[in-house]
């Protein structure tokens, strides 16, 4: 039966001993704070689209001021009666001066400013509805009534997920490389400090998988101690920068949060850290004692 025969030492070893647990913990911090912002993004994004999925808003901008409501009542009256339409609801002059003052400034919306009538539609969850003919409808009813399906917001929201999403799978797999070429080096360190000690075991009929299972529970030890201070790091600047988003009272990023299931996700980076860790050190230990044979 074989049995592991400990010869690594901390003292002889410095680099993997007591430097790689916090290389690793840097490495595992900056793809943490990655995920989670790819994470958090895409579930904001998902959840942004779903509703404005269901959203429409109906624009009736009409010269005179007469001719503007006949028309927005014709529309919402056909809205009204349109299968898959859950409401019709019909901004008032104080809700659209809101929209329209982040960019004219507060006050500077005039009575004399001539603002179209917007009418705002949510769909049932579960119809679906043809808007080309819908919007063909509304032109015979109201000529200056226009539908927008938010399909340009939609088609926005999901290029910045894509690039938020592309940028975290991009640091991920340079952090990972980085940290398979630190545990290289480190292995590559262990092996030179304890060089005596493996050709004595070599000379005594110790096999390599004996070895390499020496440097491969150690690194992996070593793995997931430096992932678990990475994981606290990233857990306690993701609190913080959330409760700063708060601070800032709300908006688009504040919006941004984690489901249940991407803290599962987060909380298997010390995990695979370890075995990466492992897995390459033990890879390095059989090519290495392969040439020294």
């Amino acid at each position: 039966m074989t049995r592991r025969v400990p010869f690594l030492s901390d003292r002889a070893d410095r680099v993997s001993g007591r430097l790689l647990p916090w290389v690793i913990a840097v490495m595992v911090f900056l793809s943490g704070i990655a995920l989670a912002s790819a994470l958090g993004v895409h579930d904001a994004v998902a959840n942004w689209a779903s509703d404005l999925g269901r959203r429409l808003t109906v624009q009736v901008v009409a010269a005179d001021p007469a001719d503007r409501d006949a028309q927005a009542a014709a529309a919402e009256a056909l809205l009204a009666s349109t299968p898959g339409v859950e409401t019709v609801n019909r901004l008032d002059l104080g809700a659209i001066t809101a929209l329209l003052e982040p960019w004219l400034g507060k006050g500077n919306v005039g009575d004399d400013l001539p603002l179209p009538v917007l009418i705002d539609v949510t769909l049932a969850p579960d119809r679906l509805i043809n808007t080309a003919a819908l919007a063909r409808q509304l032109r015979e009813v109201a000529p200056d009534a226009a539908l927008d399906t938010n399909e340009q917001w939609l088609s926005r929201l999901h290029a910045v997920a894509g690039m938020v999403e592309g940028t975290a799978v991009t640091v991920v797999g340079l952090v990972t490389l980085a940290t398979v070429a630190i545990v290289i080096f480190g292995t590559h360190a262990g092996l030179a400090a304890h060089r005596e000690t493996i050709e004595t075991l070599h000379i005594i009929g110790a096999r390599d998988n004996l070895i390499a299972g020496e440097f491969q529970v150690r690194f992996l030890k070593l793995g997931l101690k430096g992932g678990l201070i990475g994981l606290v790091a990233a857990g306690v600047t993701l609190v913080l920068g959330r409760s700063f988003l708060r601070s800032l009272g709300g908006g688009i990023l504040d919006k941004v949060t984690l489901e249940p299931g991407d803290l599962v996700v987060l909380l298997v980076l010390p995990l695979a850290a370890g075995v990466i860790a492992m897995f390459t050190a033990r890879l390095t230990v059989l090519r290495a004692l392969a040439r020294m044979v």
